[in-house]
Formats: structure tokens, C-alpha cells, sequence
């Protein structure tokens, strides 16, 4: 502050924001500044990015966050190197809070109202250079090379500097003889190229906005030939090392920064001095040289050059060989701990890594609340090597900027320099480095701060993830729509549950079933059904608060297991409870049906079995006699005669025997849609039973189960299907058939020797289905392999991908041709990164290895659009057919063309 009372320890604080610190004449510069502060007994605090940013690059955008971290209250005045920046607007807040505090600012290179500034002044020595060369060395045939394009600023100003040095000497301007190289080398070797393959003469002199591009344009002149100074004059602009040893050695513009540096002491003591705000001008000069047809400027020791080239280059690779072994043991790290054990030996004396106190949630979930990027508070990691007197600060208020801050401001040696840690736009934190020799260290501490943005990176991609396996693992276990625990989740909580304990409790299982809810969803679609059973979701919950388990175990069904532990009055307690439970569930289905004016209504029907102390059955056994009682409860209010699972086990059994006796299967066929064309890929075989058994698939395979009769499921499903396919074959338009097949069960050797005399010609049409949960035996697999004598692995998909372990090696074992992604994975993926992370790796590795992605469960617009943008294979879902009897030649010509729109850029299909 001016009155220097927020002053450290009596030392007032420089801040100095800028980009790239490590560009030469940058460094040249904040060398310089250090030692003008040093002299005036001040320290000085560096801000920096190794990123230009641009608002179209989203993954740097977290880098300009260290801006942040100044606080006005602390630093004394401020250095904003305005030319670092291509979007001005970044430092605009940072400037304005700085003046609201009383700091006065200083701009290098830019303006600002209210601030101090110093500005490069070329115009008339740069202007003189050019006129030098076209009049002392007679160049009448001239070329200029600007920068980034005619409308940057800086590139016209140095093109109107060549055009007055022309007026100077007489010369017409031609616009034909300017270009722009973009201030780099490639672009500077095409101009050159185009000028001598365009027949004309080569200009006899080249003036080029930027050392760099003179370098280049001297090097391209060499390959065709051509000499410099002899054939053609070069100038370049900015007086970097470079230009000094090239040979020739380049006439130049030069930028003093140790004068700009002094400027800057200068404007900051008339800022304390109470002066007012104005420009200060940092004149250039020039280096006649060689490459114009003057003499050598500098003659250098190139021994002492290379010896000290050489010690560096060593320098560096030694540097170079710690951080990739660091990088090595990054990309094993599997817990924060072994994060900041890693961070902690890696990172360089006297530095350190400050994180937001909420670093663990944001790297796990990616969603955490609060005001700004930087917490208030931060868990500071120290250096291992570090001397334990500047490494006691466990945590750190981010007013205070940097560790140690009172005994930084003791030793006047030191400069802190501040980047942010990032993963793209997400600011993790910060590294501050305390040294004495911004030079020599620089290099390291670049390749640290990308280091440990990269480890950040990959931590933080490796616990999404794993965090996404496990929610996925879960879902496996919980009903997407309602949230509570599916049949498997339900069956995983008894055991759970079934504790010897536990055992000693009197339990009461009951089963609460929507008859009407295929009704509903067939007339009204998905999301009417869905809302019934959300509504009796709260409603069971509202009835049942506690002891008591409440599952969601089929789309039209609740499983509620009640336990109790009273001894005495048993019956009655149990009674009691029951009756209220259903007294107050049925009273709020009978509100719902009389608030919602709809054309149908919800109903439900209960059954209840109670299960004496001791028990030792499963829970699948308390769910078959709790069904009983809901179907007995739901014939006897007039339900009609409905032969279900849930029946009593003598007519539930004959209606299973039925199905298989009589071969009472049919058969519905969903599309599988090309995501890159929107062309009918194939279609997957679903089964259904006739009307008058009335069992759903679930219910057939659970019986088969029971009474031990899954493969004559498995043998009706193949003989069936591929039976229908040669029949109406024209129906399918030579489309695969996806076949769901029953792990362990896989057709016998005698079956698979009929089926290929029957339809030997059509198994190339035939994909057969493996679940990823369940293990298939090498036998097994040899066998699906081998269907139609030796087919290729072509023939497998794995479904219902995500919801097991998605094991890479297992995968690679079952050598699928295609993977079909879970629709749980599916549903809602574009309100969800960790799933669309989840489901892009999967691409990706499926690329690798040549297997085609499938998503499953494609409902919505939007899902379709990002599984299509995230690079699937096939898509399939209600939004692109529902299952119907006959295959649908074509899914709908909108569905198509917003495939198609989806796609642009057609070709490399791989869905053939």
C-alpha cells in the first residue's frame, strides 16, 4: 500500500502478472526487475502462466486462475506485463481491485486509466534500420514480413514503420510485397517458397517483424542456394540470443529489457512519491550486422558459449530423466496419499503445493460448492527437501498467498514465483517456488508445474472412474427409476441380513404388485409408468418408516421384508404393524387416483407371508409365497383367472410345463441401428410367451432355474429363432440376429450338429449374446466360437457392458465382436461426464482392438446425439423401434436424418 502499513515486516511486496515467463526476453526482464527491487530493499511475488490463453483453448483455462491468488491488501504495487496477455479482459478484475486498494498499477506495454505506463518505443529506430539497408545498401527491391495478420496491432504498427521508411527513400508502398508469418519459422520457410517459385526475382532485401522468422528465412534462402548478405538482405526485430550467434549474425531491433526494468523501479517510486499517473517510453536500439551487409556487431567466445550450452543441456536431461521416472510412479498412484507422497518427494526445494481444502470431493465427484476457484483455505504439501523451519505450515489462508510469507520477507535474496494447478478449467491449486535464481531454475520449474498439472490429470481421471465403476457395480443392484434396491440388490441384502443374529427375528415379507402398469406404459408410455411407480416408491416408504426393507425387484413389483425383535404379543405387533402399513399406502394411492385427473388409474395388490424365528430359506423362497398371496388376493377381487409365477406352485408349474411342451414361445424383433448411416444393422431376438401362459421372459428363466431346465430354454430360444429366420427370411434383408444365450448352458454338441444341417447356410447371420457378469467356461466359449464348423469370434457380443467388473483381460479372452454398453450407462448420458468418461474409454479401447461398440437403452434425442458424438458403432432403444413381431425393414426417415445430421462427416464406418 502507499503508506506502506500492510507492509511485511517493513518491506513493501512487488507483484508482477505475466505469461511465459520463460521466453528470453521476458526472463532478461524479470532478472533485471530483481535486482532494481533487491537494491530498494523490496521483494517481489511472480504470477505467471506457461500458457497464452485464448478463450477457444478450454483445456488451459484453469492456468488463469493464479491471478486470483494476489491479494491487494499484502502487495505494495503491481507489474502487469500487458503484452503477455491475447485477451486483455483477463486482468481487468485483477486491475481494478488493485486501484480500488490504493495500489498503484503499472502496465508495460499497454494503457489503462488510472495506471502507470511503459510503453516500447521503435517506431523511429525501427523506421531508421529499414531505410539504412534500402539506402546505404542500395535495396530498391524490397519484401516485408509481418506477424499474425494485418489487423494485429502490433504486426501494422511495424508494417507502417517499413512503409515510412519507403516514403523516406522515395519508394512506392505495394501491398503485394507484404505477408504474414505468424512470428514463427514454418510459416516464414512458406512465404520464402512462394517468392522463389513464383518466377520472379527474389527482393534484394527481406525485413521480417521478428528474429525468429529472420532466422528461417535465412535458412530456406540456403537450401535454394542462396546467400545472405550476398543475394539477399535480412533484418529481423526483438534482439534475441539467437540472432547473435547465427551465421550471419542478424541485424536487429533490440529491446532493452534491464532499461524497462528500471522504468518500472522509477514509476513505482513516484507511485510512492504521491506523483501522478504517466508514460514512461522504453527506447529500442539497433545491432547492425551481418545479415544487412554490415559488419559483425559482437563477437563472441563460442567455447564459453558452448561450455556453457553444454552445462545446461546436462542440466536439463538430468532434470528431464527425475520427472519421467516421477511421471512413472504417477501413473500407478491409486489413493490421494500416494499422491501427495509422490508430490512431496518430486517437487523442488523450498516449493510448494498448495490445494483447495475440498481437493478430495472435487477429484472424486467434480462437483463442489463454493464462491471462486481457490478455497479460503488451503492444505499446504512441502518439499521433502525442504529445511523443516520453512516447512511447518500444515495449511494456509489463501489471503496470505504463499507459505512462510514473514520470514520470506526476512531473507532478501528470494523471489516466490505462483502457477496454478489445473485439470482444464478446474483449479485444483497452486505451486509456489521460493529461489534466488529465476534463470538457472526456470526450465525446472516449468516442467514441474506440467508435471503436476499431468499427475493431477491422471489422479483425477483414475478416481472418476473408479468411482463410476462403482456407482456402476451399484446400479447393477438398484432400480434406475425408483432408486431402491432391485431383485439382485434385495437378494444381496438378505445375505447381508441373514446373520445367525438376525436369524432369531420373526420376519414378514411382503409383495406389493401394479397390475396395470404394462397397461399403462403400452397406452401412456414410459414416463407415465415411471411416475406410478415413483409415487407408490414414497407412498411405501411414507407407510413403512422403519424396520423394514423396501425393494424395487421388477418394473411392476415391491418386495417389503418387515423384521421384528419383540418376544411377547407377537401376532398382535405384527398385525399392527401390517394393517398399518397397508391402511396407509392404499389411503394414498385412492388420493392419487382422485387428485390426477387421467384417463386410468393406479392399482395395487398386496400379498403377505410371515416367516416364523429361525428361518433358514432364501429370500427367492419368502418372494414365491408372498406372490401366491398377492395373486390369490388379486382372483379374488375379480382379476380374472391368470396363470403367473406368483399362482399357487402346482398351476405355476403346469403353466411352465405348458410353455415347454407345447412350444409356446414367440418371439419380438428391436432394431440395431448404424450410428453412422442410420441403415438397420441387425436386430436382437426377444422372447415372449402366448397369451394364454401369460409368464413374462424374467418369470420363464427364474422357473427354468427352479425346476433346473435351462437348457431346454436355451435349445427352444436357438432352434426357434433360427428356424423363423430361414422361413421368412426376406423379412430380415440378410440383417444379423442377435441371440441371447444362457451362460453355462450353451447348445450340446448333437444340437449344434442339427441346427447346422437345418440352417447351416444362415450362421454367419447369427451373433449369440454372453453376459459380462457371468463367467462362460473355456469349453463353453470354444464352443460358440466353433457354432457352423470353426466360424470366427465375429460371433460373439458381451452384454450389458458396465454393470460387472469390465475386465479388460476377460474381455479380451471372450474376443467379442461387439460390446453392447448398459442402458444404465446409457440413460441420461448427456447430464453425466462420468458415464460419457466411462463410455469414450470404452470406445476407445474397442478401437484398439478392432471390437464395435453398441449403446443399449438409446431413448431420448439427447442420448442419441452424445453416444453418437462420444463415437459408438450401433444404437439401439425405444427412441429408434420399439420390439415387435415383425422385423421393421427401416427404423423412421426423422430418426435417420437426425443420425445423419449427427454424422457430417461420413466414412471409416466400421458398422459393417
Amino acid at each position: 500500500m502507499l503508506d506502506g502499513v500492510d507492509m511485511i515486516d517493513g518491506k513493501r511486496v512487488i507483484a508482477v502478472c505475466m505469461t511465459k515467463m520463460h521466453w528470453s526476453g521476458r526472463l532478461r526482464f524479470l532478472d533485471a526487475l530483481k535486482y532494481c527491487v533487491h537494491q530498494e530493499k523490496m521483494k517481489l511475488m511472480i504470477f505467471n502462466s506457461f500458457v497464452e490463453y485464448s478463450e477457444k483453448d478450454k483445456t488451459e483455462l484453469g492456468a488463469r486462475h493464479v491471478y486470483e491468488i494476489l491479494n491487494p491488501d499484502i502487495v505494495d504495487a503491481l507489474v502487469v506485463y500487458e503484452d503477455c496477455f491475447l485477451e486483455n479482459h483477463i486482468m481487468a478484475d485483477v486491475i481494478e481491485k488493485a486501484k480500488a486498494r490504493g495500489v498503484p498499477v503499472i502496465i508495460i506495454d499497454g494503457h489503462n486509466e488510472g495506471c502507470f505506463s511503459i510503453v516500447n518505443d521503435y517506431d523511429e529506430v525501427y523506421t531508421d534500420m529499414i531505410r539504412h539497408v534500402i539506402e546505404d545498401h542500395h535495396a530498391t527491391s524490397t519484401f516485408y514480413m509481418g506477424g499474425l495478420s494485418k489487423e494485429d496491432p502490433v504486426s501494422e504498427r511495424r508494417v507502417n514503420c517499413y512503409r515510412r521508411a519507403l516514403e523516406m527513400c522515395g519508394l512506392p508502398f505495394d501491398e503485394s510485397m507484404v505477408d504474414y508469418g505468424e512470428f514463427w519459422g514454418d510459416p516464414a520457410k512458406r512465404i520464402v517458397q512462394r517468392l522463389y517459385e513464383s518466377g520472379k526475382p527474389m527482393p534484394r532485401a527481406i525485413f521480417c517483424a521478428n528474429d525468429y522468422m529472420a532466422l528461417a528465412v535465412c535458412e530456406k534462402l540456403s537450401e535454394y542456394g542462396l546467400k545472405v548478405p550476398e543475394d539477399v538482405l535480412v533484418t529481423g526485430f526483438d534482439g534475441t540470443e539467437a540472432s547473435r550467434y547465427a551465421v550471419p549474425q542478424i541485424t536487429t531491433c533490440v529491446e532493452d529489457p534491464a532499461n524497462m526494468a528500471t522504468l518500472c523501479l522509477e514509476a513505482i517510486r513516484m507511485a510512492f512519491d504521491g506523483k501522478p499517473c504517466c508514460e514512461l517510453k522504453n527506447k529500442y536500439t539497433v545491432w547492425y550486422s551481418e545479415s544487412c551487409g554490415c559488419a559483425r556487431n559482437w563477437n563472441a567466445d563460442f567455447r564459453a558459449v558452448a561450455a556453457h550450452y553444454h552445462g545446461k543441456v546436462g542440466d536439463i536431461r538430468t532434470h528431464e530423466d527425475f520427472i519421467y521416472s516421477w511421471m512413472n510412479r504417477m501413473f500407478d498412484i491409486r489413493d490421494m496419499n500416494e499422491l501427495y507422497s509422490a508430490l512431496s518427494s518430486s517437487i523442488l526445494e523450498d516449493s510448494y503445493v498448495c490445494l483447495n481444502s475440498d481437493i478430495i470431493p472435487l477429484m472424486i465427484d467434480g462437483q463442489v460448492e463454493r464462491k471462486g476457484q481457490l478455497t479460503e483455505q488451503l492444505v499446504v504439501l512441502g518439499s521433502r527437501y525442504t529445511r523443516p523451519e520453512r516447512n511447518r505450515e500444515a495449511t494456509l489462508q489463501l489471503t496470505s498467498m504463499v507459505p512462510c510469507l514473514k520470514e520470506w520477507a526476512q531473507d532478501d535474496e528470494t523471489v516466490y514465483i505462483l502457477n496454478t494447478v489445473y485439470v482444464g478449467s478446474t483449479v485444483c491449486g497452486y505451486y509456489a517456488y521460493r529461489t534466488w535464481d529465476i534463470g538457472s531454475m526456470l526450465h525446472k520449474i516449468k516442467r514441474i508445474v506440467s508435471t503436476i498439472n499431468l499427475s493431477f490429470r491422471v489422479a483425477m481421471n483414475y478416481f472418476r472412474q473408479d468411482k463410476l465403476s462403482t456407482s456402476v457395480k451399484m446400479a447393477a443392484l438398484t432400480n434406475s427409476v425408483t432408486g431402491l434396491p432391485n431383485l439382485k440388490g434385495a437378494i444381496q441384502w438378505f445375505r447381508d441380513f441373514a446373520t445367525n443374529e438376525n436369524r432369531k427375528k420373526t420376519l414378514c415379507v411382503s409383495v406389493y404388485g401394479l397390475p396395470k402398469y404394462t397397461y399403462i406404459q403400452e397406452n401412456y408410455g414410459i414416463a407415465a409408468a415411471e411416475e406410478a411407480v415413483k409415487f407408490v416408491t414414497e407412498a411405501l416408504k411414507l407407510a413403512n418408516p422403519e424396520k423394514c426393507f423396501i425393494g424395487h425387484i421388477a418394473d411392476d413389483e415391491f418386495l417389503l421384508v418387515h423384521y421384528f425383535d419383540e418376544k411377547e404379543n407377537l401376532s398382535a405387533v405384527i398385525g399392527n404393524t401390517i394393517d398399518r402399513s397397508t391402511s396407509v399406502f392404499f389411503n394414498q394411492i385412492e388420493e392419487y387416483n382422485v387428485r390426477n385427473n387421467r384417463e386410468y388409474y393406479v392399482e395395487v395388490n398386496c400379498g403377505c407371508s410371515p416367516v416364523d424365528a429361525g428361518w433358514e430359506e432364501n429370500l427367492e423362497s419368502f418372494i414365491k409365497f408372498a406372490k401366491g398371496e398377492m395373486y390369490m388376493n388379486r382372483l379374488k377381487s375379480g382379476m380374472g383367472a391368470v396363470i403367473k409365477e406368483e399362482t399357487a406352485p402346482g398351476e405355476y408349474y403346469k403353466a411352465f410345463e405348458l410353455l415347454i411342451e407345447k412350444n409356446l414361445f414367440s418371439y419380438h424383433f428391436q432394431p440395431i441401428v448404424n450410428a453412422k448411416n442410420g441403415e438397420i444393422y441387425g436386430y436382437e431376438a426377444l422372447m415372449r410367451t402366448d397369451k394364454s401362459i401369460g409368464m413374462k421372459p424374467l418369470e420363464v428363466l427364474n422357473a427354468a432355474r427352479e425346476y433346473n431346465r435351462l437348457y431346454e430354454i436355451e435349445r427352444a430360444t436357438m432352434f426357434n429363432i433360427m428356424k423363423r429366420y430361414a422361413e421368412e427370411k426376406e423379412k430380415f434383408c440378410g440383417k444379423k440376429v442377435f441371440i441371447n444365450t444362457i451362460p453355462g448352458h450353451f447348445l450340446k454338441a448333437p444340437d449344434v450338429a442339427q441346427l447346422n444341417v437345418l440352417h447351416g447356410e444362415y450362421m454367419d447371420r447369427f451373433v449369440f449374446e454372453l453376459t459380462e457378469q457371468n463367467t462362460v467356461s473355456d469349453e463353453e466359449l470354444n464352443a460358440i466360437r466353433n457354432f457352423s464348423g470353426g466360424v470366427q469370434s465375429g460371433r460373439i457380443a458381451i452384454d450389458d457392458y458396465g454393470t460387472g467388473h469390465s475386465n479388460m483381460a476377460n474381455l479380451l479372452r471372450y474376443d467379442p465382436r461387439i460390446i453392447k454398453i448398459d442402458r444404465f450407462l446409457i440413460e441420461n448420458i448427456h447430464r453425466n461426464q462420468n458415464k460419457q468418461l466411462f463410455v469414450r474409454s470404452t470406445v476407445e479401447f474397442a478401437k484398439m482392438n478392432g471390437i464395435m461398440v453398441l449403446a443399449e437403452g438409446v431413448e431420448t434425442s439427447n442420448e442419441l446425439h452424445t453416444v453418437i458424438d462420444l463415437g459408438v458403432d450401433l444404437v439401439q432403444g425405444y427412441y429408434l423401434g420399439h420390439p415387435v413381431l415383425d422385423p421393421i425393414p427401416e427404423i423412421p426417415l426423422d430418426i435417420r436424418q437426425e443420425i445423419l445430421c449427427a454424422n457430417p462427416l461420413q466414412g471409416n464406418n466400421r458398422a459393417n
